[in-house]
């Protein structure tokens, strides 16, 4: 955590998810957007500055967290290393390392940071800090070796490093400490703290949009300009989500943080870049998001409601979730094959579950049955969708299964022996050389579904407008059952929701398995890379294993969506 995004990191990970709580009495005060130039493409402003990072420190997620797996591997990566590089060259500039003992001495109470630059790491912050307390800083105390400028009756500092050209500044004003890398940024947030006529940051057109759809700020507040932000390469490059162009439709964010002795809040609205008026279509579909939040059982691992899927979502659910495996054209990878090694044998005890009774899939034409399911999906006109999932370690300790159930509410009945046909033509020629095994049967006793007779446990079952496949004829009874239960969920045009405390020994028993032959040949390789699901991302769950469960729900009124991020600690 010695790294000049120190300030980024222990503000967002530290206090939106690992920190120890603690309530901040003091109301806020005016935004500190004031005191920053225009043209950021990222403010980030905490209440008490001081106090979060005393969280983060005194942690025991934070103890946990710097000895696992996952800290290994970020410490390793190309980010970190390309951030390790900034800092070597802002300590050459500032003349003391930008570590954990310097931010202890620059953290005041409210304090606000800036980003103007991503790849360049050009950054303004701003914190209330005594001054008192300012001159005993570090950084204070190497003015010595800084050029001396002013603006407007007030005195700054600036040093460059003559090899990278990285500029430290910094000036101490009227109880505020202001550090920047540009030395233009320091005069412009002391021009606007001495009320000077410079456009700040919070008069720019798309940051005053954006605070005004949002309603009174948290202990912590992020806004991005995301038309902008998506725009660059460090963006695309080391955005974990990868869903660049789902955020491309945004125009702006702000995301405020509430935190309570059991819960964490995250209230968010984003701008939507084209803002079209209220759709009745939307509302309608966000009414039947909330009818199918009520088949969600309580026992559920993950869930997720959505409203408008297109018919290839709905169909990928289908097929991805529960209708697999089945034969098809190999899909698309961005990995070339592995080279056979020299004298490898034709086939083994690995092949047997490869087909010879039939031809193998030498184009990519979908087969009959993904064209008449396609077709059905397409004339039901599907509304909204749920997916349910969860995992079952199996008796013998080692192997665990996992359940998934596909609900599609739709705008018009299903037809459901068109339904059963489609389905069946689709995934007979994975399962059997005739029709052995893929014949629908009747089952369920209070709620009565269809089930396949063979080894594939799939089960289906129509409820008018409703169509649902699983691959857990138990769960799509628990399913079924719930239909009896009022709405009580507000429309929306997106739910989800996971059981960490649920699913997670699960998930480390599922992920062992998984990565064995990895394990072993990093073994054999002597690597140093612990496996990505079974170390690396368990460790991050196991030093998370406090936070019971997360949820968000996503409402949209014209340009203007908001969502609500909900995390419950196990206090």
């Amino acid at each position: 955590m010695k790294r000049i995004a120190a300030l980024i990191v222990v503000v967002l990970l530290g206090v939106a998810g690992w920190a120890t709580y603690q309530g901040v009495a003091q109301s806020p005060s005016a935004s500190l957007a004031r005191l920053m130039p225009q043209d950021a493409v990222l403010f980030l402003e905490a209440r008490d500055f001081r106090a979060a990072l005393s969280d983060w420190n005194s942690s025991s997620q934070k103890q946990l967290w710097l000895n696992t797996d996952n800290h290994e591997v970020f410490s390793r990566s190309r980010l970190l290393l390309r951030l390790q590089q900034a800092q070597d060259e802002f300590a050459a500039a500032a003349g003391l390392t930008p570590d954990m003992s310097f931010l202890g001495d620059v953290a005041g109470e409210q304090s606000a940071l800036a980003l103007y630059d991503i790849g360049k790491l050009q950054l303004l912050y701003v914190t209330h800090l005594p001054s008192a307390r300012a001159m005993q800083s570090g950084i204070w105390q190497q003015r010595g070796k800084f050029e001396t400028r002013e603006i407007n009756g007030k005195q700054f500092y600036v040093r460059t490093d003559p090899q990278s050209q990285r500029v430290a500044a910094f000036a101490i004003a009227d109880d505020y400490l202001i550090l920047a890398t540009r030395e233009d940024l320091v005069a412009g947030a002391l021009s606007l703290l001495a009320n000077q006529k410079t456009s700040a940051l919070s008069q720019q057109g798309w940051f005053v949009d954006v605070i005004q759809s949002a309603k009174d700020p948290g202990e912590v507040r992020l806004v991005v300009h995301l038309a902008e932000v998506a725009k660059t390469p460090q963006f695309r490059t080391y955005w974990v989500q990868q869903n660049i162009t789902e955020m491309r439709q945004y125009e702006s964010s702000v995301s405020d943080l509430f935190r309570a002795a059991a819960t964490y809040r995250e209230e968010r609205v984003l701008l939507l870049k084209d803002r079209p008026d209220g759709s009745s279509d939307t509302a309608d579909a966000s009414s039947q998001v909330a009818e199918l939040m009520r088949l969600v059982p309580p026992e559920t691992g993950f869930y997720r409601a959505s409203a408008l899927p297109t018919v290839d979502d709905s169909l990928a659910l289908l097929e991805q979730k529960v209708l697999a495996p089945r034969l098809g054209p190999t899909p698309d990878s961005r990995f070339a094959p592995n080279a056979p090694s020299v004298g490898q044998p034709t086939g083994g005890e690995t092949n047997l579950d490869v087909r010879i009774d039939v031809p193998p899939s030498t184009s990519a034409t979908p087969s009959s049955g993904d064209s008449a399911l396609k077709a059905l999906v397409k004339q039901a006109n599907v509304r909204a969708a749920l997916q349910l999932h969860g995992s079952q370690a199996e008796a013998d300790g080692i192997f665990v299964r996992l359940h998934s159930t596909i609900v599609l509410r739709a705008a018009a009945d299903w037809d459901e022996a068109s339904v059963q046909q489609a389905i069946q033509r689709m995934i007979a020629p994975g399962l059997t050389a005739s029709t052995l095994g893929v014949q629908w049967k009747k089952a369920g006793v209070a709620q009565a579904y269809s089930e396949l007779d063979g080894l594939a446990r799939i089960a289906l079952a129509v409820r008018g407008k409703y169509l649902l496949v699983s691959n857990d004829p138990a769960t799509l009874a628990a399913v079924l059952a719930r239909f009896s239960q009022p709405v009580s969920a507000e429309s929306a045009i997106y739910y989800a929701g996971f059981d960490h405390a649920r699913e997670r020994q699960n998930f480390y028993r599922l992920t062992s398995v998984i990565d064995q032959p990895s394990r072993t040949s990093a073994a054999n390789n002597e690597s140093r890379e612990p496996p990505f699901f079974s170390q690396n991302v368990t460790s991050l769950s196991q030093t998370l294993a406090a936070v019971k469960s997360q949820s968000i729900v996503a409402k949209r009124k014209g340009g203007v969506e908001s969502q609500t991020v909900l995390y419950e600690w196990a206090r």
